[in-house]
């Protein structure tokens, strides 16, 4: 009886970081796969005979798929359950990868890539319900922002290590490779992460109000997602039309560029770790507009340039982590949480989808120094329902309606914040009945 107890203690005192670093890192794995048509552009193009249209229509499909598809997978994620549909999702995208590696039409890498679409929203919605799940207090906050890096940090190792395999690989033997990850860390995950509650839940509630705060998170995530990837896309043609840059250094500056949100959603992850208010890292947005005006100028060097733009995606990705960190607090029951990341993968995915075209439109009506004006309008959009959120749901406070493992049981379980031991199906020795 004493080894089991002690046996239980250990389970229950094991360090939910090795499960958050495995979730996170199927989130980079996927966002590998959203990144990998754009390394192989030049040889797809010319060995399918894809336009420049078509080609972008394959690259952004993935996206489209959550613009259309987040809230439903949040219904589904609900009931078939977050850890299974997190390691099905990954299974979808290695089988429909594999489909685009051997795909001889545009018509088989589209279809593909829609399916693909499918596994990457199933992963991107069920990710942070897992980690809702295992961890609890700041350590939740500070994993939910960590998991706001998996995007740009996979589309910077799909852009720098399909741009190394280029010149030695075909585009079938890259995007082939890009099935191989997410085929392994299902079988990770699968053997790694404790088995979650798989209970039925009752219906959502549709009493008024009921969604309100993740309404105002998705249009932030939406607005401040629309600011990064538009920054992102506008950047390049600006280098090389008009400062000259050659298409190689304009790659390089935008690689640096990309990594910029990761780092600024690290250091959320940091600050929030350590105690630090939600609202607190809301005002660092304003370096967005403000960075846009050397960003984009002409007359400044190139390096001051590009970081500045480097320092628009460290702001950007930092107010990003922070949505993810306020999901728990934005939801009045736990249950909740799928469908609230549903709502946020919907809502980011049309931000996405209207980044690029809204500022190309901004920049041929008003010129390049417009981009600063365009951001500070999104970027401050964002900031201010981020902002509101914070205040309303959690005082604040990053870890919003999540405990200390302090706090009583029974506190604990009606705001749904489970000690680890409890969320990873560690229950303790029952007593016997007199």
């Amino acid at each position: 009886m004493h080894d089991r107890k002690r046996g239980s203690q250990r389970r229950a005192s094991t360090s939910p970081w090795k499960y958050v670093l495995a979730t996170w890192l199927a989130g980079v794995l996927a966002a590998v796969g959203l990144g990998a048509v754009s390394p192989a552009g030049s040889a797809l193009r010319s060995s399918l005979g894809l336009s420049g249209g078509a080609l972008a229509w394959a690259t952004s499909s993935i996206t489209a798929v959550s613009a259309v598809l987040g809230i439903p997978a949040g219904w589904w994620v609900r009931r078939f359950g977050a850890q299974r549909a997190l390691c099905w999702g990954l299974l979808v995208m290695s089988v429909a990868a594999a489909g685009s590696a051997t795909a001889g039409s545009w018509g088989l890498l589209l279809g593909a890539r829609i399916a693909e679409g499918v596994g990457y929203l199933l992963v991107f919605v069920a990710g942070p319900v897992v980690l809702t799940h295992l961890t609890q207090g700041g350590i939740r906050s500070a994993a939910l922002a960590l998991w706001g890096t998996c995007v740009p940090t996979g589309l910077a190792i799909a852009a720098a290590t399909g741009g190394a395999l280029a010149a030695w690989w075909t585009w079938h033997q890259w995007l082939a490779l890009t099935a191989i990850g997410p085929l392994i860390m299902a079988g990770v995950l699968t053997a790694v992460l404790p088995q979650l509650p798989t209970a039925a839940v009752p219906c959502a509630h549709r009493e008024a109000g009921t969604w309100n705060g993740a309404l105002r998170l998705g249009v932030a995530y939406g607005s401040l997602s629309l600011v990064g990837v538009a920054v992102v896309m506008v950047l390049p043609p600006f280098l090389t039309e008009h400062r000259q840059a050659t298409p190689a250094v304009a790659g390089t500056v935008v690689a640096v560029v990309c990594l910029g949100s990761a780092v600024g959603g690290l250091a959320a992850s940091w600050l929030l770790r350590r105690g630090s208010a939600l609202s607190s890292l809301v005002p660092l947005g304003a370096v967005m507009p403000v960075a846009c005006l050397p960003a984009f100028s002409a007359e400044l060097p190139l390096a001051v340039s590009g970081g500045a733009a480097t320092l628009v995606l460290v702001a950007d990705g930092l107010l990003i982590s922070a949505v993810f960190a306020a999901v728990p607090a934005s939801v009045s029951r736990p249950e909740h949480v799928d469908i609230a990341n549903g709502i946020l993968n919907q809502l980011g995915g049309v931000g996405i989808l209207l980044g690029p075209p809204v500022f190309g439109l901004v920049i041929a009506v008003a010129g390049w120094g417009a981009v600063a004006a365009a951001t500070l309008v999104f970027g401050g959009l964002g900031m201010v329902l981020l902002l509101t959120t914070a205040r309303t749901s959690g005082g604040g406070s990053a870890g919003g309606r999540s405990r200390s493992p302090d706090t009583s049981r029974g506190r604990d379980m009606r705001e749904g914040s489970e000690p680890i031991g409890k969320a990873a199906g560690v229950s303790k020795p029952h007593r016997p009945r007199p």
